[in-house]
């Protein structure tokens, strides 16, 4: 046999030898570590938790609280009413799941384990000054006084004893929660409640000032009640619009629901209102109907906090005050999200057109550019709000211009031209000089709208929408409308661009 060849089949039995070694040792040694696992596995997994606190929570008459910032009572009121209360925050809507959780956690409270018996050194746990202690006293007469101390390494549970003894126990800190801050955190957190989707109340009035406006902005139902609108609100004020449902819903309807971050101070009185910026605030808003009458005030911003409890400057909310809902006589933290009021520009919630009729409801357009006056006269089969008696909607039948009868199709994309007059910049003052373009829409039920253009500078002009300064626009716009209207009578498509 050749001497190569030889060589490299001994290599490989030797090869497959220590293979087979090495399989081995491995799968003896990983059955050795599985049995280690396991072992340590059943170990660690013993249950070393211990009821702490045996009474259920059924045995308990109230709970008494001291910690580095207040000192209250969760008690039972004397008249047999089920709903427990928080003495301190009294006149203030509180937060009873929350209270219920309290009350629950206190019965049959269980300990992680027993960290220490007999302990000699309390001030290693945080326990020679506890960060809290609470009492609690049951309905047979008997007290028990449960002391928390500084946190477990792995900041989930924390130190505690029950007062007489000097065994430690390691607590859950979720359970501990209730004891350890202000009892602010019990208020409710719900400032308006939200209806339910068959309850909403009608909807009135809502006026909104700001520091950075000279101006007020006022919601109110659409006059006209036009169906198909998105939004069934308009601004009136200081302009008039038609709103989008995307920006305006949470600003028009933000207040019903309206839900805090916090409590800072109950029952504030005139200094209080002064030191967070509630006598003089940022911003109002207020919202009346039948049946309501709210007023929120937006006072100074509330800011992110850093590690040693520093303002960053960075604004997470604003500090309010609401009237006009019983329960609520507090200054709350407020977050930015739920404080659409105090961001949002007007241009953000009107909608993409100045005017809103149908083509089917209108009976003549005229454009009045410079003193040449052209009318569009329009026949419909119907109108808008009616169905025609053969299941159909209604369509303008026919246009004419002086006579002469103008494509349908066309006159429609020009009249869309017209609707989406950009409304992108708002502009409320009386613009100087005389109207160099003026458009009437006119129904056929008598109403109208009136766009009248003013040339405010080279590349810009001011509308008035039914007598009042309401937007600014570019030139462009008019130069092209011009173009398509002389297009339209000359069976020209109209260019949608400008």
């Amino acid at each position: 046999m050749n001497g190569k060849i030889q060589g490299i089949i001994i290599c490989t039995v030797i090869a497959a030898s220590l293979a087979g070694v090495m399989v081995f040792l491995n799968s003896t040694g990983e059955d050795k570590d599985k049995k280690d696992s396991s072992s340590q596995v059943s170990a660690s997994s013993e249950d070393e938790s211990v009821v702490i606190l045996e009474k259920s929570s059924d045995e308990i008459k109230e709970i008494s609280v001291e910690n580095s910032y207040c000192s209250f009572k969760l008690y039972s009121p004397a008249s047999g009413k089920s709903v427990w209360e928080i003495a301190e925050l009294s006149g203030i809507n509180q937060n009873s799941t929350m209270k219920n959780s309290m009350i629950s956690n206190c019965g049959g409270l269980e300990a992680k384990k027993l960290v220490e018996k007999n302990a000699g050194d309390m001030a290693k746990y945080g326990l020679d000054k506890p960060t809290a202690t609470f009492k609690i006293a049951y309905k047979d007469g008997t007290e028990t006084a449960v002391d928390v101390g500084t946190e477990a390494p792995n900041e989930r549970y924390s130190y505690v004893r029950i007062q007489g003894s000097s065994d430690v126990y390691m607590v859950l800190g979720s359970k501990l929660s209730y004891f350890t801050g202000p009892f602010t955190d019990f208020a409710a957190l719900t400032l308006i409640d939200k209806p339910s989707e068959s309850d909403w109340p009608e909807y009135g009035v809502e006026t909104v000032t700001r520091k950075d406006w000279d101006y007020e902005v006022v919601f109110e139902n659409d006059p006209k009640n036009i169906e198909g609108m998105l939004s069934s609100q308009v601004i009136s004020s200081p302009i008039f619009s038609y709103l989008n449902i995307t920006g305006s819903s949470a600003v028009t309807h933000g207040m019903w629901g309206l839900t805090a971050s916090g409590c800072a101070v109950l029952h504030p009185e005139g200094e209080d209102l002064a030191e967070y910026g509630i006598s003089d605030p940022f911003a109002t808003v207020s919202l009346k109907g039948e049946g309501y009458d709210y007023l929120l005030k937006i006072g100074n911003e509330v800011y992110e906090k850093d590690e040693n409890g520093e303002d960053t400057g960075s604004p997470t909310g604003y500090y309010c005050y609401l009237e006009g809902t019983k329960g609520v006589d507090a200054i709350y933290t407020v977050s930015m999200d739920n404080l659409p009021w105090a961001t949002f520009r007007i241009e953000d919630v009107i909608s993409s057109v100045m005017t809103s009729n149908y083509i089917v409801d209108l009976s003549e357009i005229s454009i009045d550019h410079n003193g040449e006056k052209t009318v569009y006269e329009i026949e419909s089969n119907g109108s808008s709000s009616n169905t025609n008696e053969d299941g159909s909607t209604a369509e303008v039948t026919k246009v004419t211009c002086g006579g002469k009868d103008i494509d349908v199709e066309n006159f429609k994309s020009l009249y869309q031209y017209i609707l989406t007059c950009p409304t992108g910049e708002i502009y409320f003052e009386e613009p100087e000089g005389s109207c160099e373009l003026t458009i009437v829409q006119q129904r056929s039920d008598g109403g109208s709208d009136k766009l009248e253009f003013y040339k405010d500078t080279s590349r810009r002009y001011i509308v008035k929408l039914n007598g009042k300064p309401s937007f600014r626009i570019q030139s462009t716009w008019i130069d092209t409308l011009m173009k398509n209207a002389e297009n339209v009578q000359k069976g020209i498509a109209v260019d949608e661009n400008f």
